[in-house]
């Protein structure tokens, strides 16, 4: 749908009065710019392939999940038009979580990546660590929020229960690494 399209068409859509493309995609699509910074990043770095491996792998999922989230928003609404039906209903909405929480996990499993190779990684491209590292933070919020509003609408506790134990010990724990992540690049460019 999109990530085969221009970035000038999907950010018009964006800023179009349409549905989607939305937020979740967006999450998506920071991610996405975060990651591909650090296989830049890593690239330039001996020594650096298993993290490049690692970068290159999370963003070809995120790149599906610019669209996947698209196409989960779109059969959410549909089915909030025409079902009646509380038991279908409540499985869009999970369908609907299934992007943006991956997203979430995503970013923070390469966020945690990103402070190894603001350790270890080529010092020239300390800034663009740091940017990605800005954007790995931000990307996860902005998918939770996504989350959250679907979570909003499911009647299964055990099934919210479960996101809400992987997600909110990160909620935390991001916040401080990423900061982490800057304080180092900071020492670099001083």
């Amino acid at each position: 749908m999109y990530i085969k399209g221009s970035i000038e068409n999907y950010l018009n859509d964006l800023a179009a009065r349409k549905p989607a493309p939305g937020g979740g995609s967006a999450a998506a699509l920071n991610a996405a710019i975060g990651v591909a910074l650090m296989s830049m990043a890593a690239n330039y770095t001996d020594g650096a392939q298993g993290i490049l491996k690692k970068t290159e792998d999370a963003r070809k999922r995120l790149q599906a999940l610019i669209d996947a989230d698209i196409e989960a928003y779109g059969r959410l609404s549909k089915a909030m038009k025409e079902c009646n039906d509380p038991v279908k209903l409540d499985a869009f909405y999970r369908e609907a979580v299934k992007p943006p929480y991956e997203v979430c996990k995503i970013s923070a499993g390469c966020l945690k990546l990103c402070e190894e190779l603001a350790e270890r990684g080529n010092k020239n491209l300390i800034t663009d660590v740091a940017i990605a590292a800005i954007c790995l933070e931000g990307a996860f919020f902005a998918a939770k929020y996504n989350v959250y509003i679907n979570l909003k609408y499911i009647k299964n506790i055990d099934f919210i229960g479960e996101i809400h134990k992987v997600l909110q010990p990160l909620e935390e724990e991001l916040p401080k690494l990423k900061e982490g992540i800057l304080e180092r690049c900071e020492e670099v460019i001083r």
